[in-house]
């Protein structure tokens, strides 16, 4: 995975703990101070208010605002922001009758200005594929990540495809560019998850094992047994149990472990 994108998800992780301290509502000062030394420029700004948005965390425009809102309710939700999406695609910006995905209409000259870096482009464009991003995530619901963290990855690869988009041949090569990126971050991250989730399970099967183990040898030899004897009888080398034993926690319990 991009190193950029892992770093970047990393600062929005901590973000929204942040939030989570402040009941969920956060000044746009608060998140650019958090923010404060990185290469990030007002497009990106927008792109993390979207985002913290899907999360269901309230952006105010200023500290007074925000403190004004943690006092009353919170009514943020990704349940709104992905209203707002059908609302729009109701009104014919996105999705035929069908719902298939219909892509927005970008002048030529929007991607060339893009190219050169033209920071009012890259928000323009920024704005017009954030629907599309939502879109494309319905495409992969119901693989290993929900709704919210696909879209979190959809706009990230958004965000660096719009940076690294440079000279292209036609609109729809740049159309492929964008779209690719999307796609790919969303790619990456149900890849990820799945490992994640396999890795999980074959955790869970050797802690399932050691625990079976256990039991088997303490009935044969009558006594609560310690982790030489778990590793002589299983044939497994000590620092291996010791491994598991700390993914099981309380759940398998040995002669002298503590």
């Amino acid at each position: 995975m991009d190193e950029h994108r892992v770093v970047f998800r990393e600062r929005l992780t901590e973000m929204k703990e942040l939030a989570d301290a402040r009941g969920n509502i956060l000044a746009k000062a608060e998140i650019r101070e958090f923010f404060d030394g990185t290469p990030l420029d007002d497009v990106h700004f927008e792109m993390i208010y979207g985002y913290l948005k899907e999360q269901g965390i309230q952006i105010a425009d200023t500290p007074e605002e925000a403190e004004e809102a943690r006092a009353g309710e919170n009514p943020g939700s990704l349940s709104v922001y992905l209203s707002e999406l059908e609302e729009m695609r109701g009104g014919g910006m996105f999705g035929d009758a069908s719902g298939a995905l219909v892509l927005p209409e970008v002048p030529w000259e929007l991607f060339q200005a893009l190219a050169a870096k033209d920071a009012a482009a890259r928000s323009r464009l920024a704005e017009l594929y954030l629907p599309v991003v939502c879109e494309i995530a319905r495409e992969y619901e119901g693989k290993d990540l929900p709704a919210e963290d696909l879209i979190q990855e959809g706009n990230l690869g958004l965000l660096l495809s719009l940076d690294s988009l440079d000279a292209f041949e036609s609109p729809a090569s740049c159309q492929a560019h964008i779209l690719n990126g999307i796609s790919r971050a969303m790619e990456d991250a149900v890849r990820e998850s799945g490992a994640v989730r396999q890795m999980g399970e074959q955790l869970a099967g050797r802690v399932n094992h050691l625990n079976e183990a256990v039991k088997n040898l303490e009935e044969e030899l009558e006594h609560k047994i310690s982790i030489g004897e778990l590793s002589a009888y299983l044939d497994m080398p000590l620092e291996e149990i010791r491994d598991i034993l700390r993914i099981a926690g309380d759940a398998i319990k040995l002669d002298g472990m503590d």
